[in-house]
């Protein structure tokens, strides 16, 4: 006979009372797709974010269409005051160990704007760590106090091992990825996204467009979410620009040929930038590594300049998760394709939908009709 088990009470712990989770080393060796599945509420809410394979069309649209609405009615009141009450029995943690400006920054309005309690550990020294306290206990502890712990640090298996604990645990705390090491930083790539979304229809399939991505490609997380991203629409082609010892892993463009999503590698940036529709800037990495000064000194012939924007097209897009260096100069602000001010602007917008989804308070038509 089969006993049936009712689901877990806890808010957020979508698996039975009589499920046991993976080990570490087992669920450790899943795909990003397979961990997705115990990454959801009962109701289907991403819970805990970490990777941009995580998201599928249906929910990055529904993402898109509330960030929109919230950022349109920016100024009106009645809405304000309705989103910033739709949150305001929860609270968050920024735990920012690595720099960050634009990110910690964004999830930080973005938390105030639907009510949420902030609190922030950005030094280590001013933490228990400086104790000797494993970054994971430091983690679980917050985990205890707040209902959200948003995070950047170096180490990208932290905080899947940490969502690994939050699940065994059966705690309901919520998990985003503010940016793990050189692998992963998902919010970059839906703030980059909803850019390119309001400038071009994305939803045409019957037409190619062609991203170019350039620069330190092999440990850049942003062009890594991004590229994620963009595989979800078939139309896309993704021509990474790079010198050869800086080029997109196999490991994604794998990925890529799994989805049947056209690309290209090549060192040639002249020969494509007419071709590109948009195109996404990056500087080198040298956190995450060595870099020869041979690389350094090559990596001049990827920059931005004044002189090769008159080769892109009239429509095109440019783009940079910043901070920048020497690969953008200042000049080409001025360049009304430069939208990598306006992304940052749209970066607490999709944070705003990002988090009222993962709490299960992102019903549009619901939060439409307060705007009247």
């Amino acid at each position: 006979m089969t006993t049936m088990t009712k689901p877990s009470t806890v808010e957020g712990f979508s698996h039975t009372e009589n499920d046991t989770m993976l080990s570490w080393p087992d669920f450790e060796a899943l795909s990003p797709k397979e961990k997705g599945q115990y990454y959801l509420t009962p109701e289907g809410n991403m819970r805990i974010l970490i990777h941009s394979q995580q998201l599928n069309r249906e929910l990055l649209d529904h993402l898109l269409e509330l960030a929109e609405l919230i950022r349109s009615s920016h100024y009106n009141d009645q809405l304000r005051r309705y989103v910033r009450s739709l949150l305001k029995e929860k609270s968050c943690a920024l735990y920012f160990t690595q720099p960050s400006t634009r990110t910690f920054t964004s999830f930080s309005l973005a938390a105030q704007t639907v009510g949420m309690i902030n609190e922030e550990i950005r030094d280590a020294e001013m933490s228990s760590l400086y104790k000797g306290e494993s970054e994971l206990d430091t983690l679980l502890t917050l985990a205890e106090l707040v209902d959200m712990v948003i995070m950047r640090q170096g180490d990208h298996s932290l905080i899947e091992r940490f969502a690994h604990e939050i699940i065994s645990r059966g705690l309901s705390t919520r998990i985003v990825n503010g940016g793990s090491g050189s692998e992963q930083h998902p919010t970059q790539a839906l703030l980059e996204l909803y850019t390119l979304v309001a400038h071009f229809d994305l939803n045409n399939t019957d037409e190619t467009f062609n991203v170019g991505i350039v620069g330190d490609l092999k440990r850049s997380r942003t062009a890594r979410s991004l590229s994620y991203l963009l595989a979800l629409y078939p139309q896309i082609k993704h021509t990474f620009i790079a010198p050869e010892e800086l080029q997109m892993g196999d490991d994604l463009t794998e990925y890529l040929d799994e989805n049947n999503i056209a690309w290209e590698k090549t060192e040639d940036m002249d020969a494509v930038l007419p071709k590109v529709d948009a195109i996404y800037m990056m500087r080198i990495q040298d956190e995450y590594g060595d870099t020869s000064e041979e690389t350094r000194k090559r990596y001049g012939e990827y920059n931005l300049t004044t002189e090769r924007t008159q080769n892109l097209k009239p429509s095109a897009c440019i783009l940079h998760p910043l901070p920048r260096r020497t690969e953008l100069p200042i000049e080409i602000d001025a360049d009304p394709r430069a939208m990598y001010w306006e992304a940052v602007n749209r970066g607490k917008f999709i944070r705003i939908a990002l988090l009222l989804h993962m709490f299960g308070k992102d019903d549009i038509e619901k939060i439409q009709a307060r705007a009247y």
